[in-house]
């Protein structure tokens, strides 16, 4: 799997296992969680991604792409 170290240090905040799941190398997995995460923050904003959000679905974009 192919994840930079600036993505991984802007997910641990919001993904405590972050690291257990790159080191399984599952991408799908690491999607997953970053999935959970984007739609916590939609449905926390009125059904709209705020700035951390936005950062996080473009962080999931990337990872796809290097994948």
């Amino acid at each position: 799997m192919i994840i930079k170290d600036e993505q991984i240090e802007v997910l641990k905040p919001c993904i405590e296992n972050i690291a257990e799941l790159v080191e399984k190398g599952d991408v799908q997995e690491v999607l997953n969680a970053i999935d959970d995460v984007i739609v916590d923050n939609i449905l926390g904003n009125n059904d709209e991604p705020d700035e951390e959000g936005i950062k996080l679905q473009k962080i999931y974009d990337e990872i796809d792409k290097q994948n």
